[in-house]
């Protein structure tokens, strides 16, 4: 989910036909701070994992365990899409709703937990998740490439969505990885996960 953030904060932007390219040059800076704004925003957001009844600290120390998985996601994605910028001004994008990509992701983790057979033992932490994602989001938005005024040339969400899954396994979000880090935030606090944790599998 957190790439899937960063996809959108690079993306934002709101319903309107065409905008400017964003050019590589300006779109270094505002990635940079759109990725070092996720764990403030998180920490900011953080009254959604105690809701769930989640130690922050030791919800944070799950996530951090697996930020070499997450870094070499990201730059996974960074080598799939790095031509999305301009060279040079003059070109023109169709402008990306940064809310789509959120649904997309949310789509095609709904369908994974139904292919586990968990869909109803998961509804409760899909919708918590999903107010946690949207928080993050908001907060980091306004540190995003959206303050440019420009759009980047991207692919259709299902692709983004596809392509950020694939990298995600690539790093090493196996099922075995995606259960330790479920059984590492059931110890954090967030009970509810215990019949969970066993029975993901990352398809």
């Amino acid at each position: 989910m957190r790439c899937i953030i960063t996809l959108a904060l690079l993306v934002a932007g709101a319903n309107a036909q065409m905008v400017r390219q964003c050019l590589c040059s300006e779109v270094q800076g505002c990635k940079s701070a759109a990725l070092n704004s996720i764990q403030p925003c998180a920490d900011r957001c953080q009254n959604h994992v105690s809701a769930m009844g989640g130690s922050i600290p030791a919800v944070r120390q799950c996530i951090m365990q697996q930020e070499g998985r997450i870094r070499a996601g990201a730059a996974c994605i960074e080598r799939h899409f790095g031509n999305s910028c301009a060279a040079r001004p003059g070109l023109t994008v169709p402008r990306r709703d940064p809310h789509t990509a959120q649904f997309a992701a949310m789509r095609e983790i709904t369908q994974m937990i139904a292919r586990s057979g968990l869909t109803s033992q998961a509804i409760p932490f899909l919708a918590a998740g999903k107010r946690l994602a949207g928080c993050v989001q908001q907060c980091a938005q306004a540190h995003s490439c959206s303050r440019l005024g420009c759009g980047l040339s991207l692919p259709s969400d299902s692709i983004l969505v596809s392509t950020a899954k694939q990298c995600a396994m690539q790093a090493g979000f196996s099922t075995a990885v995606a259960r330790q880090v479920c059984n590492c935030l059931m110890n954090a606090g967030i009970r509810q996960l215990a019949p969970i944790c066993p029975r993901i599998v990352i398809t």
